[in-house]
């Protein structure tokens, strides 16, 4: 399961307030589209469709899959599609990449087994699989009384790379930070900083097309 419980369709706010300010800077943003390729492109589980509306371009077409209903912007020009990531609506070897950003995807305590069987039946064969989460031993994470990093492991044991982009989580003001911490650790946090160190983990593979 989430380490934090989806809340994005009864608190959209709140949801943007988090999508701005993790990985200000775009880092991760512009590492994903490094390594993505053009053609057809599966974000899975992408939420308001923030990072999917990033890494369109004329020659990618990012597919926006989300199983919350209440997060499809129907008067966005993404094209959505409602979809479990353990249950993708597509035909095999279809894609051309698919890639998640802390979604889905939780390595520690949760099998996501069936969504990268997913991913490898739907991206063709050798097609990029990427996948975002907590790298850990950061100013943000340290703020969890529990542990909120990937298993980097798990994806090394599954044949991916993992790759570690050091970015910030910023905030554009103190209210901000206090209100999305409390939410998310119980107290804002002590030392009421709008600017952490954040480091992503990318786990980074390729499609065995099966």
């Amino acid at each position: 399961m989430a380490v934090i419980p989806f809340y994005g369709v009864n608190n959209p706010e709140l949801f943007a307030i988090e999508r701005h300010a993790m990985d200000r800077p775009g880092r991760v943003i512009d590492r994903l589209d490094s390594l993505l390729p053009r053609g057809l492109v599966a974000d899975i589980g992408a939420g308001d469709g923030f990072t999917a509306a990033r890494l369109s371009r004329r020659d990618r077409k990012v597919l926006a899959i989300e199983p919350a209903m209440g997060m499809i912007d129907a008067t966005s020009t993404l094209p959505w599609v409602q979809a479990d990531a353990e249950a993708l609506p597509f035909p095999g070897r279809s894609l051309d990449a698919a890639y998640a950003t802390w979604a889905y995807f939780f390595s520690r305590g949760f099998d996501p087994s069936p969504g990268l069987a997913e991913l490898h039946r739907t991206v063709r064969r050798g097609g990029p699989i990427v996948i975002a989460d907590n790298a850990g031993n950061d100013e943000f994470c340290s703020l969890s009384p529990q542990d909120i990093s990937a298993d980097l492991s798990f994806w090394e044991r599954k044949g991916f790379n993992v790759e570690v982009v050091e970015t910030v989580f910023q905030f554009e003001t103190a209210a901000e930070a206090d209100r999305l911490f409390s939410f998310y650790f119980g107290a804002p946090d002590p030392l009421g900083r709008t600017r952490l160190s954040y480091r992503v983990a990318l786990a980074i593979g390729a499609s065995d097309g099966c």
